[in-house]
């Protein structure tokens, strides 16, 4: 069997070969018969190898492909020439084996990297959870630990991660530990994440505007250090922008500190002060400069263009200039 599981929701499909991975069996068993292909350019001989080898004390063996349709899709031209007609090697690969193409990006459905694999595969799209859909998540994810949580606690939560699933998934289990039995409030959800990831966020804003390239990555290194994914720093940056962007607007409109901090969700005195003052540094033009460099990035990154290091160094870099 040949599946195809892409789209931007990575953790769900993470989730979801974590399940299939599952059904083989005991641990040693399933780490026998799982293979994985994620250096490119993918060695073809080598992936048709392992895919005929005979599963081990399992009725099946699992091969997972990376990122590698995208780079079809995009016309990479160090993708050797076998993958791109792979459908024709399809009867070659016995029924015990199955394989699956795993994308962090939604597939063009006419696209050559899809036409590369031929029709005989099931193609599943996770779309990106957002709004009542994200909403529902989390509020599943609290009840499969057996905790509880007001609706205003589950919107700061979701607004605080920025829908990041791997960012909600971590801070859902610190704030279950945290509430022991009693429901969870909004006082608990800004308690508990993280404020020096919001301390790392301003301190490269600063030296972004400070023209600092070498402060700007080293707050980036740290926040990865402590564990936050490229992804999730984007996406907090991002948030930053839009933040700053609308401070201006609401400053423009001579809108009051108290009213601004009330229209963004922000209660912290320091946080909204900070804010408000890096708005007032930058003009809405260079805002959006940055807005649509950690966009390209994130594009970048997604469809395997630039490794994570070297984006998170040259985000660093044009940013400062």
């Amino acid at each position: 069997m040949i599946r195809v599981f892409h789209g931007e929701d990575s953790y769900s499909i993470s989730q979801e070969i974590r399940k299939i991975k599952s059904k083989l069996g005991l641990n040693d068993v399933i780490s026998s018969n799982v293979s994985y292909f994620d250096n490119h350019p993918i060695n073809f001989h080598e992936f048709l190898s392992t895919s005929k080898a005979i599963p081990f004390m399992s009725d099946r063996r699992i091969i997972i492909v990376s990122n590698l349709l995208s780079k079809i899709q995009n016309k990479v031209k160090s993708i050797p020439g076998e993958w791109l007609e792979f459908y024709k090697y399809i009867d070659e690969i016995p029924p015990t084996s199955e394989i699956f193409f795993v994308e962090n990006i939604e597939l063009k459905t006419n696209g050559i990297g899809l036409k590369s694999i031929g029709d005989q595969c099931e193609i599943k799209n996770f779309k990106k959870k957002k709004g009542y859909e994200l909403e529902s998540w989390i509020k599943n994810k609290i009840l499969e630990l057996n905790a509880k949580a007001s609706p205003n606690a589950i919107k700061r939560l979701l607004w605080m991660t920025s829908g990041d699933l791997y960012a909600l998934e971590n801070e859902i289990n610190k704030l279950t530990l945290y509430v022991e039995d009693r429901e969870i409030e909004v006082s608990d959800v800004n308690i508990l994440i993280s404020s020096s990831r919001q301390s790392n966020i301003f301190l490269f804003i600063d030296a972004v505007m400070d023209k600092k390239p070498g402060v700007a990555l080293n707050e980036l290194y740290s926040m990865i250090l402590d564990g936050v994914s490229i992804g999730q720093i984007i996406n907090m940056l991002a948030r930053q922008v839009r933040l700053l962007i609308l401070c201006k607007d609401f400053l423009n409109k001579n809108l009051s500190r108290e009213e601004i901090g009330k229209r963004i969700f922000i209660n912290n005195n320091f946080v909204l002060e900070k804010t408000l003052s890096q708005s007032n540094r930058f003009d809405l033009e260079n805002l959006i400069r940055i807005q649509n460099k950690l966009l390209s990035t994130d594009i970048s990154i997604k469809t395997g263009s630039m490794d994570q290091r070297t984006a998170v160094e040259i985000l660093a870099s044009e940013l400062s200039k």
